[in-house]
């Protein structure tokens, strides 16, 4: 019995040894190919499952040798076609749907790097790259159904009644779908631009990582990351502060009316602004007065930058602190 057990034990140690070997060199070979990183893995899994089987196969029959034998004459070299049958059918479902799972994300990737040298927008390669792997995982439904021998009527009548539950039970999440697709198609706003979705008192304000067909991912400006439904993007306003390449911005400032000289102050200001290449020569700065109240002055100091970025306002905010160290001053745009 120990003898036995010890063997048993070897046998399984060495089929996984085996196994994980067998997968570092077929991953290592794969990986110089196309094939999407998901079907490289699958197929390296596979390739430990066989030896790790064969070796639990082997510790069983050192183990209790007499009764694997019986038990594989009763059932299986009786009548060893349904067994077979019922093998082969698991192999080749397990196969079409590791491989069609990696050929459908193979050529997402494909897709969205050969339309990416296009003059495609990057929402419209995204969508068709979905839709082809959906497509792509529909026709590998329909193989696994042929090797069942399942008619395709079965499956679309379970499918009509399975959607009728579905958008009865999950109406919220078929508009967010409906909603993904109109994002997709209208391109309100293109992956990479930075968004503002304002509803109530609730504002989110980052740059678009990715369009999904459920959900939005944004990327905060304080660094998070937010999946926003796109239902609530589809029903609200949503500002898009990089479809054009330039922003207005608006400093105030508020000084005593005895330090305000009218062609003075208003001449230093626009010196300013017009020395800072991130200001723009046209539209051309400007400076009003916003209001005199309790003895002050507001001014408003209009000019538009290329990037909008809060560093490029901040460094003008800091020389017009220099140039009127007693004036309180406030950045009004962007917000």
């Amino acid at each position: 019995m120990t003898i036995n057990i010890i063997l048993g034990a070897i046998a399984i140690a060495a089929s996984v040894v085996l196994g994980i070997l067998l997968r570092r060199l077929l991953v290592r070979r794969l990986q110089k190919t196309v094939l999407d990183n998901w079907i490289v893995q699958t197929l390296g899994a596979l390739v430990i499952i066989v030896p790790v089987i064969l070796g639990l196969i082997g510790a069983i029959a050192i183990f209790n040798a007499s009764f694997v034998v019986a038990a594989l004459q009763q059932n299986v070299f009786k009548d060893p076609k349904p067994t077979i049958n019922l093998s082969w059918s698991l192999i080749q479902t397990a196969l079409i749907l590791a491989l069609g799972n990696g050929i459908a994300r193979t050529l997402r990737a494909m897709m969205m790097r050969s339309l990416g040298s296009s003059r495609m927008d990057i929402n419209m390669r995204t969508l068709m790259a979905r839709v082809l792997y959906i497509v792509v995982l529909s026709i590998t439904g329909f193989l696994i159904l042929s090797v069942w021998n399942i008619p395709v009527a079965v499956p679309v009548a379970v499918l009509s009644a399975f959607t009728v539950a579905i958008t009865v039970a999950f109406q919220d999440i078929l508009k967010n779908l409906v909603a993904g697709f109109y994002i997709l198609m209208e391109r309100p706003f293109y992956i990479g631009d930075q968004i503002n979705i304002t509803s109530g008192m609730i504002t989110y304000v980052g740059k678009v990582e990715d369009i999904q067909l459920r959900a939005t991912l944004l990327r905060l400006t304080s660094g998070e990351e937010v999946s926003v439904p796109n239902l609530f993007i589809f029903s609200n306003a949503v500002i898009n502060n990089t479809h054009f390449g330039e922003r207005r911005s608006i400093l105030v400032l508020t000084m005593p009316q005895e330090e305000f000289d009218r062609d003075g102050t208003t001449s230093k200001i626009l010196l300013l602004l017009k020395e800072y290449p991130e200001v723009m020569s046209k539209p051309e700065p400007a400076v009003m007065v916003d209001g005199y109240e309790d003895g002050k002055i507001s001014l408003q100091a209009r000019f538009w930058v290329a990037t909008g970025q809060m560093i490029d306002i901040s460094q003008v905010v800091y020389e017009l602190h220099n140039l009127f160290p007693t004036a309180n001053i406030s950045i009004k745009e962007p917000v």
